[in-house]
């Protein structure tokens, strides 16, 4: 092999290396909103991941990028050329963050994780979701997004706005609920809502169409619901100090629409995201005639079809906690 195809192997080998050098680990780098060029190029030299700042802003240049570069904060590699930095900042995409939202969450517990990993301010979150105008825009109806933020886990980043994150959660919501093919918005929002009832009151699968049942038995009949979830939900609007124990009598007669001991019907809206399982639950429930049911004190419930059986369920399970 003679020396000019070895000069030539050699040339070839750095220039490869140049264009994809050896990865030496990632590192996360910020960049401010407002930062030119010449100042991103020193935050990266700084960190260990430009290798020459003049090479960078002369390819910065020649790309015309020099506007284009992006806030947020990113993933990068060491040393790597200034191509791949350029592109990496021109695309504007930072670390993804990985949330999970349970089911039975409400927007203030699904706000306050976002809040918690740098993604939203949670005032503001909170008072996006109740904006008439933008919950139209979505082609949704009631009065707040609760109930519309479909419990999953989500990959977002700090330069997502609210409305970006919200969309995302909202058209998953669609994504799920589109396969239950329910083209009338009222007769979807009633499942929801019921669904969201369901959520909170049940802790084992088995039992969310008998509890679904009862409910919708309950309804028919023109009972009040009495779930003690919408209660609960009643005096978090109001910022009430939430009770550890069960809800006292005089917390049962809290004046709110959303009280189901006091109104009929189902409350205005949802009073969590309600899971796949709940939704399923309240469109096809068990075929039972029950009216009531009662904490066995496990997370299970005593089912009962009279007063009379419910009142002896209660006063047994109640006296064992």
């Amino acid at each position: 092999m003679n020396r000019q195809i070895i000069a030539l192997i050699i040339l070839l080998t750095l220039f490869i290396i140049w264009l994809e050098p050896l990865n030496f680990g990632p590192i996360k780098v910020n960049i401010a909103e407002g930062v030119n060029g010449t100042e991103i190029a020193k935050i990266l030299s700084q960190k260990g991941v430009l290798r020459d700042i003049p090479e960078f802003l002369f390819f910065l240049k020649i790309l015309g990028k020099e506007r284009s570069l992006k806030s947020g904060t990113y993933e990068l590699y060491r040393y790597k050329n200034p191509i791949y930095l350029i592109n990496k900042l021109t695309q504007g995409r930072g670390v993804d963050i990985r949330i999970t939202i349970p089911e039975g969450f409400t927007i203030f517990e699904i706000a306050d994780v976002l809040e918690k990993n740098g993604l939203v301010d949670k005032t503001a979150f909170i008072s996006l979701c109740c904006n008439q105008k933008f919950i139209r825009s979505l082609g949704l109806k009631g009065k707040t997004l609760e109930g519309y933020f479909f419990p999953d886990t989500y990959l977002f980043n700090e330069n997502q706005s609210d409305t970006e994150i919200i969309q995302v959660l909202v058209d998953n919501f669609k994504k799920h609920t589109n396969n239950f093919n329910i083209t009338d918005q009222d007769s979807l929002y009633k499942i929801l809502t019921l669904a969201s009832i369901v959520e909170k009151e049940a802790k084992y699968e088995d039992e969310r169409p008998i509890i679904a049942r009862v409910f919708l038995n309950r309804i028919k009949k023109r009972r009040p619901l009495e779930s003690c979830a919408t209660v609960l939900y009643a005096m978090k609007l109001r910022n009430m100090e939430i009770p550890h124990r069960r809800l006292t009598e005089k917390q049962l007669l809290i004046k709110s629409p959303y009280n189901t001991y006091q109104n009929l019907g189902l409350p205005p809206g949802p009073i969590c995201s309600p899971g796949m399982a709940s939704l399923k639950a309240v469109i096809s429930p068990a075929r039972v005639d029950y009216l009531y049911f009662v904490s066995m004190g496990n997370g299970r419930h005593h089912f009962s079809r009279t007063y009379q059986e419910h009142l002896a369920a209660k006063e047994h399970y109640n006296a064992k906690k």
